[in-house]
C-alpha cells in the first residue's frame, strides 16, 4: 500500500515540475528582454545606458606653453585633462564660435544681409565691400574659415539693435548656458578687459554649436568660395586651422590670435567614434601643442563599448 502511495506522489510531482518549468523559463526570458539596452543607447521602457569614461594608462601629458588647457571626452562628458580651465582669459577669434551660435539662432541660412561699416574693420578679413549684399550662410563661411572680422561685424550690424544689440544677445546666451567665466563686448574677439572666457566655457559653447548641423559643416570645411548675392564679388576662403589637413580625425573648430591672447585653438576630433574636444588658450604653438595633446589622449585612454544600465 505504501509502495502505491509513494509512486502516486512521485508521478504528481513530475507532472507539476513539467508544467511549471516552461513558465519559469519564459518568465526569465521576458526579464532579460525587458532589460536589453539598444545599440544606440536610447531609452527603451525606461532603461538607458550611461557611457563610462575612458580608462587612463597614466602616460605623461606632453609639455605645453599654453596658459589653459582642457581635453574632454564628448561621449561620456568626462574631463580627461585640464589645467587652469576655469581661468578668465582673452580668447581672440574663438569668440566667433559664439557669434556663429547666436546668429544662427536668429538668421536663416539664405537671409540676405547688407555690409556697411563692417567693410572697414581691420585684422583678418573676408574681403567684404561696403554696400555688398551677401547671404548669411556665406558670411558664416567667411567668419569661420578666414576668421573674417568684417564678416562677424556684418552679421552683428544686421541684427536687431545693430552691433550693440547683437553683443547683448551673445551675453544673454552666456546666461542661458550658465557660463560663469565669460563675457563679450564685441563679435570678433578684439582684446578688451571686458571680453573674456575660459577653456571650460569655450568647450560648452562649442558643444552647443555642434548641435547645429550647418555649423558643424562650416567648421570642417577646408576651402571654398562664396559670392555676393548679385555675383559681382567672389571671396576665396581658406580655413586657418592647419590641423584639418595634418591630423587624423580633426573636424574643426576655430582658431584665434591676438598679441594679448596669444595663440588659441578649439579642436574637435573623432577617431573610431570616440570624440574629444581640445581647448588650448594662451599658447606659443597652438597647432603643435594641440597635436601633441590629441595624440596623447588617444594613446593614454582606452574606451569601453560597455556602459552602466540605469
Amino acid at each position: 500500500m505504501k509502495h502505491y502511495f509513494y509512486s502516486a506522489v512521485l508521478v504528481l510531482s513530475s507532472i507539476l515540475f513539467i508544467t511549471i518549468l516552461p513558465i519559469a523559463v519564459q518568465s526569465t526570458q521576458d526579464l532579460l528582454i525587458s532589460y536589453q539596452v539598444p545599440a544606440n543607447n536610447s531609452d527603451v521602457a525606461g532603461v538607458s545606458k550611461i557611457n563610462l569614461p575612458p580608462i587612463s594608462l597614466n602616460i605623461q601629458v606632453p609639455f605645453y606653453s599654453a596658459k589653459a588647457v582642457l581635453v574632454k571626452d564628448l561621449t561620456s562628458g568626462s574631463v580627461l585633462y585640464q589645467k587652469n580651465a576655469s581661468s578668465r582669459l582673452p580668447i581672440a577669434s574663438t569668440t566667433k564660435i559664439m557669434t556663429a551660435l547666436t546668429s544662427s539662432e536668429y538668421f536663416a541660412q539664405n537671409t540676405v544681409l547688407t555690409v556697411s561699416q563692417a567693410a572697414s574693420i581691420g585684422g583678418s578679413t573676408t574681403g567684404l565691400y561696403k554696400g555688398e549684399v551677401i547671404s548669411f550662410r556665406s558670411l558664416l563661411y567667411g567668419m569661420l574659415l578666414n576668421s573674417g572680422n568684417d564678416a562677424a561685424f556684418a552679421i552683428a550690424e544686421n541684427y536687431p539693435g545693430g552691433v550693440v544689440g547683437f553683443v547683448s544677445a551673445m551675453n544673454k546666451k552666456v546666461a542661458q548656458l550658465n557660463l560663469k567665466n565669460t563675457h563679450f563686448d564685441n563679435p570678433a574677439g578684439f582684446d578688451s578687459s571686458n571680453h573674456f572666457s575660459s577653456a571650460f566655457d569655450l568647450a560648452k559653447i562649442t558643444e552647443e554649436s555642434l548641435k547645429n548641423s550647418n555649423l558643424t559643416r562650416v567648421f570642417s570645411t577646408k576651402d571654398t568660395e562664396v559670392f555676393s548675392w548679385d555675383k559681382k564679388y567672389k571671396h576665396q576662403l581658406h580655413n586657418l586651422n592647419k590641423l584639418l589637413s595634418q591630423v587624423s580625425g580633426v573636424l574643426g573648430v576655430k582658431t584665434g590670435y591676438t598679441e594679448q591672447a596669444k595663440e588659441n585653438l578649439v579642436t574637435l576630433v573623432d577617431r573610431k567614434g570616440h570624440k574629444i574636444l581640445v581647448v588650448v588658450l594662451g599658447s606659443e604653438d597652438r597647432f603643435g601643442e594641440s597635436t601633441n595633446l590629441i595624440e596623447w589622449a588617444y594613446q593614454n585612454f582606452t574606451w569601453s563599448d560597455q556602459g552602466i544600465v540605469q
